[in-house]
């Protein structure tokens, strides 16, 4: 790994952590593992996952469901109002505010990122970009820009008319970030 993209992951994950976001870093051939481990000590048993090309070659549904975690890949409207997790791969980051950015016309990645009670996004480190100008480059020079283009910045918070904060209102109470290593 080269010092650029090193410094690039630490400043993203600084950056989520800061906003009480979890980041974690694996290799491909573990990832099934790591998001096992999550969902285990969240006592998540029941998940939605969005199987992307990555997902799907580490193995990822049956390393979860050997860890006794049910996964739902179809319906996910209906299996979002009542599994606690969510999992889904995000297309870019944005290392200056440890964010992930959503970009796609599939509703489920969305419906995935909002209704869970614990989120996990997973991102190619390759992917993280250093600002929040770099990925405002990226969507402009896109040939037509996705319906949907979310940007996660952890745990979903609000606050009353009092000033009142509250966590997971309007999205997930916990974000967990895992940056892949490229191969």
């Amino acid at each position: 790994m080269s010092n650029v993209e090193e410094k690039l992951y630490e400043n993203f994950k600084k950056n989520l952590e800061s906003v009480n976001g979890h980041c974690l870093r694996t290799s491909k051939s573990e990832l099934g593992k790591v998001i096992a481990d999550i969902f285990k000590q969240e006592n998540i048993d029941s998940i939605c996952l969005l199987e992307s090309s990555m997902l799907k070659e580490s193995n990822v549904v049956s390393t979860l469901e050997e860890s006794g975690i049910k996964v739902h890949l179809d319906h996910i409207r209906l299996h979002a109002e009542t599994d606690r997790g969510g999992v889904s791969e995000t297309h870019h980051g944005i290392a200056e505010l440890g964010t992930v950015v959503q970009e796609d016309d599939n509703v489920d990645g969305r419906i995935i990122a909002t209704m869970a009670e614990t989120y996990v996004g997973i991102i190619k480190e390759s992917k993280i970009v250093p600002t929040y100008d770099d990925m405002f480059d990226i969507l402009s020079n896109m040939p037509q820009i996705p319906n949907f283009v979310g940007f996660i910045t952890g745990p979903s918070r609000t606050a009353d008319i009092e000033c009142v904060g509250t966590v997971g209102v309007h999205g997930p109470i916990k974000v967990y970030i895992i940056v892949v290593k490229d191969e």
